[in-house]
């Protein structure tokens, strides 16, 4: 029976810890205690320093105890979006919510809360369990950069569990998209915009020509493609001579994403020509998609837990990246489970007791199945 009042308790004193993306300082040492006093050994790596942080990611590792001979690893990020200097928690009716003036954290303190309550109720009731390595990971907000440093193949886990998106219990993210974003930047050449304008380009129009002609939004069932970000100009009676804009693509297949960006590059470089202008950008790919194989030993397994405990298994994909993509490019199989964190990166954000509770479970059935 999970501890319902301690997994609570647990999760909002980590809520109240500032801890945005590079500066998990005090998170990574909130979690380093708990973690040891659960009997796990601990350490911290130099993730922090491949990206100017002021703390690595935090590993825990427990010797399995009975028959199991296999190896399984946890993981959920500490770092949590702006705006999470004070985050002031309310649980009413079986909620719980910021007070408006900030994002809660759930996303990932709810994910961490989850796993030492697992981890908790395994040193309470002696269970038989396989080993287990934890990772509470930096930065995953803002690249995945924890992940991407973990040297997760020096522990060699079979597979993996990263608690760190929305839906119910049960729900289980097989499926990610390849993911690409970078700046796109177009040079023109300035003049004064009320004396000679015609003597300038402007960057702003070369961008506009090159727009019209890309695919943005949804391309297709399994592509989307995106500007969100526009600045330019440095003043009003000023040909614009620059313009930078920033672009994101993704999509479960990735040849079609390569595509994509190639056509989206050549849309802005024969028209940058066109108008004697310049094109440069710094797109790149940030992590590769994934697809776990429906029957797959980490699939039957979670499938078998949901069963064991009552809970609909419900496998989907997703649009978005985690660590998880992070992991199965290393070679680990891993999924993402869904603990009940809604309207997250948002004043709004709030998640519901009874889903913490469930997925608690959930990583408990899993333990005993592995």
């Amino acid at each position: 029976m999970i501890n319902e009042q301690r997994l609570v308790d647990n999760f909002l004193n980590m809520v109240k810890i500032p801890s945005p993306s590079l500066k998990e300082r005090a998170m990574a040492d909130y979690v380093k205690l708990e973690l040891e006093n659960l009997g796990l050994e601990v350490t911290e790596d130099n993730a922090g320093q491949t990206c100017n942080g002021n703390a690595g990611n935090i590993i825990g590792t427990l010797k399995a105890k009975g028959s199991s001979t296999k190896k399984i690893l946890f993981s959920a990020h500490m770092d949590t979006v702006l705006p999470c200097d004070k985050i002031t928690a309310i649980l009413e009716n079986g909620i719980i919510k910021s007070d408006g003036t900030s994002v809660l954290g759930g996303d990932d303190k709810a994910g961490i809360a989850a796993i030492t309550e697992m981890l908790a109720k395994i040193k309470e009731d002696n269970l038989d369990h396989p080993e287990i390595v934890v990772v509470f990971s930096i930065a995953e907000e803002i690249g995945l950069f924890g992940a991407r440093a973990m040297e997760v193949e020096k522990y060699n886990p079979d597979f993996g569990i990263i608690i760190d998106t929305g839906g119910e219990p049960g729900v289980v993210t097989v499926q990610a998209p390849y993911a690409a974003k970078g700046k796109i930047t177009i040079t023109g050449k300035p003049a004064h915009a009320g004396l000679e304008p015609e003597k300038g380009i402007n960057a702003l129009v070369v961008a506009s020509h090159a727009i019209t002609k890309l695919r943005l939004g949804r391309i297709d069932e399994n592509t989307t493609s995106n500007i969100g970000v526009v600045t330019g100009g440095t003043a009003v009676n000023i040909v614009m001579p620059s313009v930078r804009m920033m672009y994101e693509a993704r999509s479960f297949d990735g040849a079609v994403l390569d595509e994509l960006l190639a056509e989206t590059r050549e849309i802005f470089t024969k028209t940058a020509e066109k108008f004697g202008a310049e094109f440069d950008d710094s797109i790149v790919k940030g992590y590769d998609g994934f697809k776990i194989d429906p029957n797959s030993e980490i699939l039957s397994i979670v499938e078998k837990s949901c069963n064991d405990i009552n809970i609909k298994f419900d496998p989907r994909k997703s649009g978005g990246g985690s660590d998880t993509n992070i992991y199965n490019s290393k070679g680990i199989p891993s999924v993402n489970l869904g603990i009940g964190m809604s309207k997250v990166h948002t004043k709004e954000e709030f998640i519901k007791v009874e889903d913490m509770v469930g997925c608690s479970r959930l990583l408990l059935s899993i333990i005993k199945n592995v």
